[in-house]
């Protein structure tokens, strides 16, 4: 073991702890994403959502949908978001020497509920110019979620606190061809912004020493609080055909790739600047997010005036996310990028492309009202098997009997997993005019086991080895969603 090795590896993991917890699966959808662009749509699983266009918020996924209105229409709505996620596990420390790794302490404990619930709004307009043109207007949330754990959690340096926030203004204008054929394009604006923290645990089992290395309280020191937003651009477009009877609907829809470099302000009370020695105090870092592109299909066919049913397939090119990586401008020697500083490779994701299947069933007893049930099969993002560069890492540490630790793909903080949907849902038609949606969802995953490693430095010669070996317990979440739908 080196001075060199634990300075980056203590690096990586502060950074990681906060970063990789931006993006935990208290989204409830594979990866990171969110589902939640309509109330109507949640009723059926989302199938077929970029297709049958029952209000203006098929703009969300589809940016020909705004030439199925002969009238401006205007839809806006909520979903809130009720997520269950508990882990439990054995956390090891280790005392990370030139002599060799030996076991200071273990702890077996449990995180129940940290996925916070949340609300995700919605709204759409779409404004038809002429028998050819119309304009669409959606603004929605593609991802966004709050994960707290509890402060007796005994690796907050692991995971902690996230909060992310972020809002899509797609801009779009379609083309009607003909009665039957549809293209539009959208240009996608994305802000996002997050506040990400990781602090030594409370329970810190090497208390004495800590504190004389942070002159200071051990439990609760900062190890890295970071807080910061960007805007980032892409694109999408679409196409969408109607049968003459107006029966069937088939939408393709394709939303490019967006990259967002979130710029943050950094504190911390232990990570300390190359130049000054000191510890960080409103330093400047830059992480990329390579956010992926999708493409959805959708067909809808009524096939009696009182049935319909929908499908949908989604794909997400997940493959795009393999790390993360930051780049701390200021931390320069001789003018020149330090190079244990940037770029930082934090942590490897790897993570894999995958498809989410829908069916959505609709039933129609008379004119003012609608009935939903859809089901949906999501395929997670993170990848079975084990992370061999990590294992590596800590073999580098004498763990393991040299071999390393068994370290896997899936995190805390992203303990992705298969998902299951099952969905019901409404619409009430007030009038020719208004119509009221309203949405219920059940969903649940898999649980997985989780093994993880990490090593902060206590000294420029002792570190910090953590390793967590266990599982998520529970992965669940309730959305109940309600919707105003208004023509002109």
């Amino acid at each position: 073991m080196t001075i060199k090795t634990l300075r980056k590896a203590a690096l990586a993991a502060a950074i990681c702890s906060v970063s990789a917890g931006t993006f935990s699966s208290g989204a409830m959808a594979a990866g990171f994403a969110l589902q939640e662009s309509s109330t109507s749509g949640l009723g059926r699983a989302f199938a077929a959502e970029n297709a049958i266009g029952d209000n203006a918020a098929i703009l969300a996924r589809n940016p020909a949908g705004s030439a199925l209105f002969n009238k401006m229409a205007f839809s806006i709505g909520a979903t809130y978001v009720n997520p269950e996620i508990d882990a439990a596990g054995t956390t090891d420390y280790y005392l990370l020497t030139a002599a060799g790794p030996s076991l200071a302490g273990s702890i077996f404990d449990t995180a129940d509920d940290y996925a916070s619930s949340a609300v995700v709004p919605n709204a759409y307009l779409a404004v038809p110019f002429d028998d050819c043109w119309s304009f669409g207007l959606a603004m929605n949330t593609d991802y966004g979620l709050e994960t707290d754990f509890n402060s007796s959690w005994p690796v907050t340096h692991i995971a902690d606190k996230t909060e992310l926030l972020s809002v899509n203004i797609a801009p779009s204008v379609a083309f009607d061809w003909n009665d039957q054929f549809s293209i539009g394009v959208s240009a996608n604006i994305l802000y996002a912004d997050a506040t990400l923290k990781s602090k030594v645990p409370n329970n810190f089992l090497l208390d004495p020493l800590a504190e004389q290395v942070l002159g200071g309280p051990a439990s609760n020191a900062r190890i890295l609080d970071a807080d910061g937003d960007d805007w980032e651009y892409g694109w999408s477009v679409g196409m969408l055909w109607r049968s003459v009877d107006g029966r069937t609907h088939i939408g393709v829809s394709y939303q490019s790739e967006l990259d967002p470099e979130i710029e943050a302000d950094v504190n911390s009370d232990l990570l300390t600047s190359v130049n000054t020695g000191l510890p960080f105090d409103n330093e400047r870092a830059n992480l990329t997010l390579d956010l992926p592109d999708t493409l959805e299909l959708g067909l809808y066919h009524r096939f009696h005036d009182e049935w319909g049913v929908a499908l949908g397939a989604m794909w997400t090119d997940w493959d795009d996310f393999q790390r993360l990586e930051a780049f701390f401008p200021r931390q320069r020697v001789n003018g020149q990028p330090f190079p244990e500083y940037n770029p930082l490779k934090i942590k490897e994701e790897n993570f894999k492309s995958g498809w989410r299947y829908s069916l959505g069933v609709e039933y129609y007893p008379c004119d003012e009202v609608t009935w939903r049930v859809g089901y949906a099969y999501d395929n997670g993002a993170a990848r079975n098997g084990f992370n061999n560069d990590a294992i590596a890492e800590s073999a580098a540490f004498g763990l393991g009997a040299g071999q390393g630790l068994p370290v896997t793909w899936r995190t805390l903080s992203i303990p992705d997993a298969d998902r299951q949907w099952v969905t019901f849902g409404g619409t009430y038609k007030v009038n020719n005019q208004l119509s009221i949606d309203g949405g219920l969802a059940y969903l649940w995953g898999d649980d997985e086991r989780i093994q993880e490693f990490q090593a902060l430095p206590l000294t420029p010669d002792v570190g910090l080895g953590t390793y967590f070996d266990g599982g998520t317990t529970n992965l669940e979440a309730w959305l109940v969603g309600a919707s105003l739908n208004y023509s002109f």
